[in-house]
């Protein structure tokens, strides 16, 4: 799989994020104004889910963590963008 593809995958896992918050499953996503402190919660809960993977030894299960691990940092730096300097 290329990085093109893998790419495309986490653009899709931020859509879906989006998505979950839009139905209230979310009430933020790290793409929102809330403190970095809550976005770094987020991103570890997420790398806990890859350890987890790793702990089954289920590689599909990981790909999909990593993705949305990755998925997850976009969203930060999406909002970091967005800060005025």
């Amino acid at each position: 799989m290329s990085t093109h593809d893998v790419l495309i995958d986490v653009a899709a896992e931020r859509l879906r994020q989006e998505g979950l918050k839009a139905s209230g499953k979310f009430p933020a996503t790290c793409a929102d104004d809330i403190p970095a402190a809550s976005k770094f919660a987020i991103l570890v809960e997420e790398v806990g889910e890859v350890a987890r993977a790793i702990n089954d030894g289920d590689p599909e299960h990981m790909r999909e963590e990593l993705v949305q691990v990755a998925a997850v940092a976009v969203a930060w730096v999406e909002a970091l963008s967005r800060v005025e300097p």
